[in-house]
């Protein structure tokens, strides 16, 4: 019983905070306009190129390789929040619709928010998958 009421407030937990990121999203885009949200995704995009990089130094990539995943980041990255997003608040409803019964929701929530936020070089060629789905538990679980 009391492994239920922690996935119950852990689950909770998050919905909450995806709710204050979505309304902050919303609120910068309509305060600063989608410049805001290009300018995050170049930043992203250059950090996840940079920490790539970092992580794996054995792995030369071309200079256009970089260049192409900050350039790939610029509609990724948005594209994934606004999923993720939309995907908290179908957790949310579903949570309530479902009068709290967690595996739906849990689903929606893994899938839609779990998943990469930013390509790296080694997505941009090819040496590793991009999951802009996460995985959900019932796939983690299945074999």
């Amino acid at each position: 019983m009391e492994e239920f009421s922690m996935k119950h407030i852990d689950l909770h937990a998050n919905m909450m905070r995806a709710c204050a990121v979505a309304v902050v999203l919303a609120f910068a885009a309509q305060l600063y306009g989608c410049g805001l949200i290009i300018a995050g995704a170049a930043a992203g995009g250059a950090a996840g190129g940079v920490s790539s990089a970092k992580a794996s130094e054995q792995h030369h990539y071309s200079p256009m390789t970089y260049a192409g995943t900050v350039l790939a980041n610029i509609p990724y990255f948005p594209t994934k929040a606004i999923f993720a997003g939309l995907g908290a608040v179908a957790s949310g409803v579903t949570y309530v619709a479902t009068l709290g019964k967690s595996r739906l929701p849990n689903e929606i929530w893994d899938a839609s928010v779990n998943g990469n936020y930013v390509l790296t070089p080694p997505m941009i060629e090819g040496d590793r998958p991009i999951h802009f789905v996460g995985e959900t538990t019932h796939e983690r679980y299945r074999g």
